[in-house]
């Protein structure tokens, strides 16, 4: 399957926490979007692929679950992700990818994608 999962370091003192999402030298890809997502106890979000776009999702608060599929093989994958276990998760396209907040409160989410969204051409694809 068409993904990279990086583990990232979080530091953190006496004022809180920071850590480094993603560096534009540690991948192949422009980053040309970025945007944040809120998602309540229960949600899902995403239930779609791309045949363009590259996107790299980090969960910064609460617990979500992301499933995987490859759209071609039909191979799955599932990751939990939360800010206690911070990873920058690179999907590829034709990876299906959704969400689902699996936790008792909010999920942020920061989603970096290598392609403007254009609503004329969006390159999203339902499953």
């Amino acid at each position: 399957m068409r993904i990279n999962v990086r583990k990232i370091e979080k530091h953190e003192d006496a004022r809180g926490w920071l850590i480094e999402v993603l560096r534009g030298d540690a991948i192949g890809e422009e980053m040309k979007h970025i945007h944040f997502s809120v998602s309540k106890p229960n949600a899902v979000r995403g239930k779609h692929y791309h045949k363009r776009k590259v996107e790299w999702f980090c969960v910064v608060k609460g617990v979500a679950r992301l499933m995987l599929e490859d759209i071609n093989t039909k191979e799955t994958e599932e990751l939990t992700l939360s800010e206690d276990n911070l990873f920058s998760v690179e999907i590829h396209p034709y990876i299906a990818h959704t969400f689902q907040n699996i936790g008792n409160s909010e999920v942020h989410l920061i989603s970096i994608v290598n392609e403007v969204f254009d609503p004329k051409d969006p390159d999203t694809y339902g499953v």
